[in-house]
């Protein structure tokens, strides 16, 4: 790793006004006594990895949760404290729900430096996001968005979400048309997946979600229509508008370093993998690097590989050698082309990229393309 190269930076922010029926994510409903405390603590590690790591950072995320909730005061501080660190063209993303971007005043935002907002829409039918357990209704997304526009924000994504209760072909198709008359640049669409322990796992709901076979027939039909409506595919559950791709999202799957704040947070630096507690009294009490819990080491070229084959520039098996001497770059690129007839990848010299069929498959195509 270049320890001069910047980095990303992504603070989660685990507070929501209420808790969806889907959701696995380390977050909690409501949370107001912690919010002075919990901006005080992120500003802290900042300071704290700064010092550790002495990097730049050229992405900053606001996850969550829902961040918004914070309220923009609180987000306009901890900008300040990051904005020292921040490259000048620095893509800096905060998630929203609709139902709680009405107390934002999204200029705030855009003063502080936030230049990227993404809103968990996840369908414009108001029943299926009922079934859901969303708060807000179509209605109120379209509000959202557009106020957002008029503060100024032109660089504006909404999720998606694949296989949800009541959903049809013909929904889907609404939603995807609703989204691209707001004029956004960018959508993520994620195909649901039940949790167990969640409240839609244990509720009669879970039967009125899409099969197997459906689920793929509606991830296709969503990849085609995006792509019919300019929005190009450019990973597995990610679409954009020319230059419009999401530059931290990127650096995931590009193997790139982050660092990461809050409960729950992951991080990647100097060849290392952790993660952060999932735990917010721990995270607001206990010395940062007490609550760091190993995952891994990495940088290898399996996780290089693998994390390249997400993305629909697919994999280059002659960086890969360049890169990584060690790996069996030829014998990858022999172990794929059985799968170039029947749709599921294409392969162009030495580069390996999925198509969408293919990505439907991802997991098994991959471990039969790296390993023999």
């Amino acid at each position: 790793m270049n320890k001069n190269a910047p980095a990303g930076l992504y603070i989660h922010v685990p507070f929501c006004i209420q808790k969806c029926r889907y959701c696995d994510f380390y977050s909690f409903p409501k949370g107001e006594e912690y919010f002075e405390k919990y901006k005080n603590r992120v500003i802290e590690a900042i300071d704290f990895y700064q010092k550790k790591y002495a990097r730049r950072y050229n992405s900053l995320y606001f996850g969550g949760g829902t961040p918004l909730l914070l309220g923009e005061k609180r987000l306009f501080e901890i900008m300040e404290a990051a904005g020292p660190f921040l490259t000048q063209d620095a893509e800096v993303s905060a998630e929203g729900n609709p139902g709680a971007a009405e107390r934002v005043d999204f200029s705030v935002l855009r003063s502080a430096g936030i230049n990227r907002l993404s809103f968990g829409l996840q369908s414009s039918s108001d029943n299926e996001l009922s079934a859901l357990g969303r708060i807000h209704t179509a209605k109120e997304a379209e509000e959202t968005v557009k106020a957002a526009q008029k503060a100024g924000f032109d660089n504006i994504s909404l999720d998606l979400m694949l296989g949800i209760p009541y959903q049809t072909k013909e929904s889907l198709l609404e939603s995807i048309a609703f989204c691209d008359s707001l004029g956004v640049s960018h959508i993520s669409s994620y195909i649901l997946k039940i949790e167990e322990g969640t409240p839609l796992s244990k509720s009669d709901l879970r039967f009125l979600c899409a099969n197997e076979d459906e689920v793929s027939d509606l991830y296709l039909l969503a990849c085609e229509e995006l792509s019919r409506r300019g929005f190009s595919q450019y990973e597995i559950s990610n679409f954009a508008k020319e230059g419009k791709r999401s530059f931290h999202n990127l650096r995931y799957w590009l193997d790139g370093e982050y660092v990461g704040i809050g409960p729950s947070a992951h991080s990647f630096m100097e060849d290392r993998r952790f993660y952060t507690d999932r735990n917010i009294k721990s995270f607001l009490t206990v010395p940062f690097e007490e609550n760091e819990r190993e995952e891994s080491s990495g940088g290898g070229w399996e996780e290089f590989a693998m994390l390249r084959l997400r993305l629909s520039d697919g994999l280059d098996t002659g960086e890969l050698s360049k890169k990584f001497p060690e790996a069996p770059a030829n014998e990858i690129l022999e172990r794929a082309k059985p799968f170039e007839n029947p749709g599921l990848l294409k392969i162009n010299g030495k580069n390996i990229a999925f198509t969408p069929k293919g990505f439907l498959l991802s997991n098994a195509l991959t471990a039969e393309i790296l390993y023999d």
